[in-house]
């Protein structure tokens, strides 16, 4: 057993109550599936380490205390007691894939707890692929029928040009030639949102210019709400002009959010979606608003549950992911609901700044 060897609070070289809730709880806390480790970061030795945590590093002799506080803090200790709240961390070690939280004690001892989340990692990279399946037929259908469009003003802007150049003065050819960059730029839009899709890129967050971005998002699922007949309406403050947030991973927060949409208005007689955009001090709020058949109390409680789902055919994935992709943005979510009156889906991202007046 790995707690304190000295507990009868006389020669313990560690805080008295300390060792002694170790004691009285040592054969609890070296059973249990959480690895456990303690730190007295002044005298530099490890005063606890359970059997899991043994097991989890087991090419390190137990209490080792340098080598182990260098894999769990790489960076240093330095500021680790100024936190108040416990830190949560990351770490691959031996082929897993380890979380773990540090909580302070007294300034000078250092509480690690440690879970092998390694099947938890693959179980959320295969929600994130199932999600993204789930989405993928609709962004196709949409690029399908959008990239028409451009590729068919394309063809008879050069087609007239190729006629008529001799003809035509340099400004005219200059305007042909800028609608046809117009629309190949379209077409470029269209398929980097294809590339979105892929989960697993870093996020680049930037300065996105918020109502260009809904106009260009838009389009995507516009063919396919006209096909059952529902309105899209659009409110947006003209105090809303740039989001701090990937442009990817916000597409496809805002695909899941429509879709969800889409699929509550079911038979609705007057289907309608709403999108309006606000600046509320330094965030941007995006309400999406249907009238669709709305959910219940208890529903709403279990939305962010990851694979509960109120749909025949739903993986119960979709919101989960979404907030997951909202926070690493530093975004968050909110939802209220009627039964049989409709849902509105607020997100809350934060605001940022035109990158041109800040160089000029």
């Amino acid at each position: 057993m790995n707690a304190p060897e000295n507990t009868d609070g006389r020669h313990c070289p560690f805080n008295k109550e300390l060792c002694r809730g170790i004691c009285i709880y040592a054969n609890i806390l070296e059973n249990i599936s959480l690895g456990l480790v303690l730190f007295d970061t002044k005298e530099k030795t490890v005063v606890f380490q359970n059997k899991t945590a043994i097991d989890m590093f087991e090419a390190i002799s137990p209490k080792e205390y340098g080598t182990l506080s260098a894999i769990l803090f790489p960076e240093g200790m330095d500021d680790i007691h100024v936190k108040n709240a416990p830190s949560q961390k990351t770490l691959r070690y031996g082929g897993r894939l380890l979380g773990y939280s540090v909580y302070t004690v007294s300034n000078r001892y250092l509480w690690i707890l440690i879970s092998d989340i390694t099947e938890k990692a693959r179980l959320e990279a295969v929600a994130q692929a199932a999600n993204m399946m789930n989405n993928i037929g609709y962004i196709f259908f949409g690029i399908r029928h959008e990239i028409g469009n451009p590729l068919n003003s394309l063809k008879m802007a050069l087609s007239v040009l190729q006629k008529n150049i001799n003809l035509y003065s340099s400004e005219d050819i200059l305007e042909f030639l800028d609608r046809a960059l117009n629309e190949i730029s379209r077409i470029e839009y269209l398929l980097k949102s294809l590339k979105s899709f892929n989960m697993f890129e870093r996020l680049n967050i930037c300065n996105v210019d918020m109502p260009s971005f809904m106009e260009k998002f838009l389009p995507l699922v516009k063919n396919d709400f006209e096909k059952r007949n529902i309105k899209i309406k659009t409110i947006f403050s003209p105090d809303v002009r740039y989001a701090r947030v990937d442009p990817r991973t916000l597409q496809q927060v805002m695909l899941n959010i429509i879709i969800n949409a889409y699929d509550a208005l079911g038979d609705s007689e007057r289907p309608e979606i709403g999108i309006r955009m606000l600046k509320k001090g330094n965030r941007i709020l995006v309400d999406i608003m249907d009238n669709g058949c709305g959910m219940t109390w208890e529903q709403q409680r279990n939305l962010f549950r990851p694979f509960f789902t109120s749909k025949p055919k739903g993986t119960g994935l979709g919101l989960t992911l979404t907030k997951k992709m909202l926070a690493q943005m530093d975004g968050d979510i909110s939802i209220s609901s009627a039964r049989n009156k409709g849902t509105t889906v607020t997100i809350s991202i934060p605001e940022g700044h035109d990158v041109i007046s800040e160089t000029t």
